[in-house]
């Protein structure tokens, strides 16, 4: 009976053991090896639309170690615009009228791209223009001026951990995220006669992010001193690695206390 517990016993520790030398490296690269994240910014200079370009960043640099995600936290556009009208019809009319924008950003590499970014400027609201004054100067009561107005617009952040995703922004070189304007322009009333001057303007830019884990350093070894001394008692360092052999401590020395038990109690006597 003893024996075979202390094959049970044996066993145990042994598995226990195995289970510790698997599973402290993982833990204690995990404390060592923290992640790290690297953001590169791209813009647009102010230009009058339609804007049809791209934005360059470089790509994930494999020496600074593993790509883990790749982000666009921002993106976004800014507009500028303003407008004015005269109405050269020999009656009063009439007239209003309104701009509407769409700003579309593709990402590059299989990177999911946001949904386009829509709105409306409204630049005169509906009013009556007198009739022509037979000056072209866009001023007096048959004119109407939009003032200088500005929108900013914000996509929606997009990010990836595909591995396909991560492969394809990993590496020399840069990548480009394109952006496009569309503006359209919707006049109500106004007769068949009306003079217009509408300028608008749009400038734009990205971040992308660089989520990555980098490379582990091989550990330094210490050349011998010619008088070693035994270090000084140090207290176990705490968290996950330290927590396992507390525990394959604490379990061998309770299967121990349960052998000394059993090979302490008396055997029967066989003449009783």
């Amino acid at each position: 009976m003893l024996r075979s517990l202390f094959k049970r016993a044996v066993l145990a520790v042994m598995t226990v053991t195995a289970l510790v030398t698997i599973i402290a490296p993982t833990l204690a690269a995990a404390d060592l090896v923290p992640e790290a994240t690297e953001c590169h910014d791209a813009g647009l200079a102010r230009q009058r639309t339609e804007v049809d370009a791209d934005l360059t960043v470089p790509r994930f640099d494999p020496a600074l170690g593993t790509l883990l995600e790749v982000s666009v936290p921002n993106q976004g556009v800014h507009l500028e615009t303003d407008a004015r009208f005269e109405n050269t019809a020999q009656t009063a009319v009439m007239f209003s009228e309104h701009m509407d924008y769409q700003v579309t950003f593709v990402s590059p590499n299989g990177l999911a791209s946001p949904a386009p970014l829509v709105g409306t400027i409204e630049r005169v609201p509906l009013q009556k223009l007198a009739a022509f004054d037979n000056t072209l100067d866009f001023a007096g009561a048959s004119a109407v001026a939009q003032p200088s107005t500005t929108r900013d617009a914000a996509a929606v952040p997009v990010a990836s951990t595909d591995p396909g995703v991560l492969g394809a922004f990993t590496g020399p070189g840069t990548l480009a995220f394109h952006v496009s304007t569309v503006i359209g322009e919707t006049f109500m009333g106004g007769g068949g006669n009306v003079e217009a001057q509408i300028h608008t303007f749009a400038s734009a830019s990205v971040r992308v992010c660089y989520r990555y884990a980098p490379p582990v350093s091989p550990p330094t070894s210490t050349p011998p001193t010619s008088t070693p001394q035994s270090p000084p008692p140090t207290l176990p360092r705490t968290g996950s690695g330290s927590t396992v052999l507390a525990v394959v401590g604490a379990a061998t020395l309770g299967l121990g206390a349960l052998l000394a038990t059993r090979g302490r109690r008396p055997r029967r006597s066989l003449d009783a």
